[in-house]
């Protein structure tokens, strides 16, 4: 899968990406990730990303244009067709955002069937709405708003890099462990409406609390039946 990062602060995500298992699914060639700072776009002399909002308002709001090209710049270097190029067949375009759409389980496995992610992270006062108009009437069935939840980030970097760890990790071979996937909060057994019972490991007591004697006992039967019981259904 390959992850394009459209960010006017690019560096942010230099750490993100260079530790832990995102590293090490780039090594293996699992995913890759391609980060692009608007601001090369800007047909300007100063480059100005950014201007005040027309009718008044607080803050600044990104330009629509240098946003538009980078993502058509994106667009443009993919090996398809011209005609696949038109409708983006493989590819969603994602704005985190303040949006009734908010992301969730269902979302990240959707978006990991894609060969292709372009994340456009907004600053200050968000975008011009032309950048969605845009979107929206050229690339309607891939590009969304999505948010992730009610509350307000000084960016959608963060909101990115979230959606990265979720969506990645679903991909085989970025984590070791089948099974974790298989049997974790949110599964797909279970329709995406379950959370995970309590889990514990060595030593036996920390500060008076002890594991559970069932689970020292070695009966998965009984084991498999307290997990059972203690799932949570969120339906």
């Amino acid at each position: 899968m390959h992850f394009h990062l459209i960010s006017l602060f690019p560096d942010i995500f230099t750490s993100f990406l260079s530790t832990s298992l995102l590293q090490k699914a780039q090594e293996k060639k699992l995913i890759s990730f391609h980060v692009i700072n608007p601001r090369t776009y800007c047909t300007d002399k100063h480059a100005q990303i950014d201007d005040q909002i027309y009718g008044g308002g607080a803050g600044m709001l990104l330009k629509a244009q240098p946003l538009i090209d980078a993502v058509e710049s994106i667009i443009r270097q993919l090996p398809w067709t011209e005609k696949q190029k038109q409708t983006a067949p493989d590819l969603k375009i994602l704005l985190p955002s303040p949006s009734t759409e908010v992301f969730t389980q269902k979302h990240a496995y959707s978006y990991s069937k894609y060969n292709n992610l372009i994340f456009v992270c907004g600053r200050y006062e968000g975008i011009d709405y032309r950048f969605e108009e845009y979107m929206n009437t050229k690339y309607p069935s891939a590009f969304q708003k999505i948010s992730l939840g009610q509350f307000i980030l000084l960016g959608g970097e963060v909101a990115t890099m979230t959606m990265i760890e979720a969506i990645s990790r679903l991909l085989p071979g970025v984590i070791k462990e089948t099974e974790s996937r298989q049997n974790e909060s949110y599964s797909l057994k279970s329709s995406m409406t379950n959370l995970e019972p309590p889990q514990y490991t060595r030593p036996e007591e920390v500060y008076g609390y002890r594991v559970p004697e069932i689970l020292l006992k070695g009966n998965q039967q009984e084991i498999s039946k307290r997990k059972a019981d203690h799932s949570t259904s969120l339906e």
